[in-house]
């Protein structure tokens, strides 16, 4: 009689889990959600406004790195998805080619997707969705730290000379007004700098140019993954739903990825019909490999990316001193991209496995994981905070990655000294390295003082009416 029970609870197991998780994408209900570097940031971030506050303690300065929000894919990516959806949906025209191994329904829906003609003209521009993420972190900044915000002396903001990185910053700067007049940050925004060293100094570092993004590391280990066991047994998986009479390429099924994962990304209930060629495995393993090139091109791959990282970390040392001797509270923020945020981490010794990535076997238990630390919308916070306990001052320091705790201090923060002894080895950081002349470009004055040039309000205010 047990066995029987036995075998009935099994099979009772085996029936629920089919009915949750079936081989068909469009009624999956455990479809995986990670997807590297173009994951939607509320499927990664934390709550800031959810950590406990302490009474005894006042914010004095806020420095904070984002990454821009959701965008659209580049230059190559748009013509290289273009192609190849289109491809498919000439294949899809033929009844006879509708006989895959897909499923009916994810084959009609296939059928129904339509091309988005306006990506071709907006390559790399910020969306609604993203423009979305960045103006929900302002609102939740000002509703953790209202009182700071309200009446902060001095703020800064500045993002690097991109339409998605400007419209980021004007999407925060709108949350972190949320409709309160009185709240007019517009003034503190800088225009973007031809050259800036702090959150983009690899833009113009020759060896990072030369030795790293166009080295043959990187190469050769995207070289390796995809020629891995795991991919290749992907690129077969793919190849049997494909309606097509030659063998697919690597490049094919990344690119299929990267219209899967964009794709699903705008879409209200995160779904895209592209992404019923894979499994959920396959995403699992197609996620690694934007692991390895951003571990090879921006991480601990080379020296050179954590020196660059160095950069911004220096600016938030000298941000974080000079507050601390100011009867004057301080807000800076920088907009920038995943390279520098990745840069900055490995300067602090953040998310370092014992071993190399390698493009040829897959760690599973990985440290290195883009999804979780630049995702879109990613952003390194650090709040500074006077603190009058025992009738003594003391100054603590906090910091957040995705609104998260992070392995730098404990979630109430970190003494002053500790601080000091982490992170005062970036106030000598140079560039000399990179075979070119520094800049100078590290910034921060009163909001009275700052000014927007008139050519960048007027295109950030463009492209916010083209977004809503």
């Amino acid at each position: 009689m047990s066995r029987l029970v036995l075998v009935l609870v099994l099979f009772s197991v085996v029936i629920v889990r089919g009915s949750v998780c079936s081989e068909c994408y469009w009624n999956s209900k455990c479809s995986y959600e990670l997807f590297a570097t173009a994951t939607p940031y509320d499927n990664i971030r934390g709550d800031l406004r959810d950590h406990a506050q302490d009474n005894d303690c006042k914010v004095i300065s806020l420095w904070s790195l984002h990454r821009h929000g959701n965008r659209n894919p580049g230059v190559d990516v748009t013509r290289d998805v273009k192609e190849l959806q289109h491809k498919i949906k000439l294949l899809l025209d033929v009844p006879d080619n509708r006989r895959s191994n897909n499923c009916y329904q994810d084959m009609d829906d296939l059928m129904k997707w339509r091309w988005n003609t306006t990506l071709e003209n907006s390559t790399s521009y910020l969306t609604g969705v993203g423009y979305e993420e960045l103006y929900q972190l302002g609102r939740r900044i000002l509703m953790r730290y209202h009182d700071f915000v309200k009446s902060v002396d001095n703020a800064y903001f500045r993002a690097t000379n991109s339409q998605r990185t400007e419209v980021s910053l004007a999407a925060y700067v709108r949350g972190l007004s949320d409709g309160d007049d009185t709240l007019n940050f517009t003034t503190a925004i800088d225009a973007p700098l031809q050259r800036d060293d702090v959150i983009r100094p690899y833009e113009t570092c020759a060896r990072y140019q030369d030795e790293v993004k166009n080295g043959q590391k990187v190469t050769e280990e995207l070289a390796a993954y995809d020629t891995s066991a795991e991919f290749l047994a992907i690129r077969d998986r793919v190849q049997a739903k494909m309606f097509v009479d030659y063998k697919i390429s690597s490049r094919e099924v990344f690119t299929l990825y990267e219209l899967c994962r964009f794709e699903r990304s705008w879409d209200p209930k995160l779904r895209s019909p592209w992404c019923s060629f894979f499994t959920d495995q396959d995403l699992v393993v197609l996620e690694y490999r934007d692991d390895i090139r951003h571990y090879y091109r921006n991480g601990y791959g080379s020296q050179i990316n954590l020196d660059l990282g160095a950069q911004a970390m220096k600016n938030l040392y000298e941000t974080f001193v000079a507050a601390s001797k100011s009867e004057q509270t301080t807000m800076v923020s920088y907009f920038t991209h995943d390279t520098m945020l990745e840069m900055v981490y490995c300067a602090l010794g953040l998310f370092r496995d014992r071993e190399p990535l390698k493009g040829s076997t897959r760690k599973a238990n990985r440290l290195w994981r883009s999804t979780e630390f630049t995702a879109f919308a990613s952003n390194f916070i650090a709040v500074l905070y006077r603190c009058s306990k025992s009738d003594e001052e003391e100054l603590r320091v906090q910091f957040l990655i995705n609104e998260k705790p992070t392995a730098l201090c404990p979630e109430d923060g970190c003494a002053w000294q500790q601080f000091l002894n982490t992170f005062q080895v970036f106030s000598t950081a140079k560039l000399d390295f990179c075979g070119t002349n520094e800049s100078g470009a590290s910034h921060l004055s009163g909001r009275s003082d700052m000014k927007m040039n008139l050519a960048s309000s007027l295109m950030i205010l463009v492209m916010i009416t083209s977004i809503l």
